[in-house]
Formats: C-alpha cells, sequence, structure tokens
C-alpha cells in the first residue's frame, strides 16, 4: 500500500502540496513562480537522496502522502550532528481521510530519515495534526515565531 515515490511522480505530489496551501489558506504567501521552484528543488534534493515522499494510490492516482527532508540549516550545521529530518507535505485527498493514511505514512517517513542517519525530525503541525504527532512521540519545543507586517 505504502511505497517510495518516484521521481516521475514528483508533479502529482506537487499538485498535492498546492492542494494542501489552498485549503491552509496559505496560497497567496506562494511566489508566482513557486509550482516550478518546488520542481527544481524536489528534483535536486532527490537526485542529492536528501528527500523522499511516501505514497498511497488507488489505480494510478495519489491519495495520500508524505515527504521527508534532510536539512543542516543554521544553527543546526554547526553541530556534531550537523543536519536534522523535517516531515512535510503530509497529505491526504479529502475524501480518503480518517483512514490512517497519514500516520501510516509519517512513520515511512521516520524509518527512512532514520535509516539516513537523522536523530531529529522536525515539522509543523496543524491544530488537527497535533494530537496523531503527539500520539507518536513528537513534542512541542521552545521555538517561538514573530510575524512581521
Amino acid at each position: 500500500m505504502v511505497h517510495k515515490a518516484k521521481l516521475s511522480e514528483i508533479d502529482e505530489i506537487i499538485e498535492l502540496k498546492l492542494s494542501m496551501f489552498r485549503e491552509s489558506g496559505y496560497m497567496d504567501l506562494l511566489a508566482d513562480d513557486a509550482k516550478q521552484r518546488i520542481r527544481q528543488k524536489y528534483i535536486h534534493l532527490y537526485q542529492n537522496d536528501e528527500a523522499a515522499h511516501f505514497i498511497v494510490k488507488d489505480g494510478d492516482k495519489i491519495m495520500a502522502c508524505c515527504g521527508g527532508f534532510i536539512k543542516s540549516d543554521i544553527p543546526y550545521c554547526f553541530f556534531k550532528q550537523p543536519f536534522y529530518g523535517f516531515i512535510g507535505d503530509v497529505y491526504t485527498v479529502p475524501r480518503e481521510r480518517t483512514r490512517g493514511l497519514a500516520t501510516e505514512l509519517t512513520k515511512a517517513t521516520i524509518a527512512w530519515l532514520k535509516s539516513k542517519g537523522v536523530r531529529t525530525i522536525r515539522l509543523l503541525a496543524s491544530e488537527q495534526g497535533k494530537p496523531i504527532y503527539q500520539k507518536m512521540g513528537f513534542v512541542n519545543t521552545d521555538e517561538m515565531a514573530l510575524a512581521l507586517q
């Protein structure tokens, strides 16, 4: 049921990502060329084995996805373990929700990140997702944000 996405499936994954942004109300924050930039970035990350998506399909259509990304931004790049994992692009098409697909995909993504030597995983959780991630062992951190207007 769950399998690792191929590079040829990246365009469909990007469409699901854009659906997630639409549903979250963040579409207006994206650059006009966001779709092309996401595609270029994902291709680069896939080719360098720094990203993978796990998907569930119904026939030839992706119903749910979850992405794992190896990140090494500041300040983590200065640590003994200079990288961490990030989970994103967790999305299930509306008619397939509440079946546990996102949980199953997240577990597969965690296993992939662990196989890459990742010891810490971060993510941004929606209010609906927080209880699911907490059941999986994720905890709130001390990170804070300031939105500048």
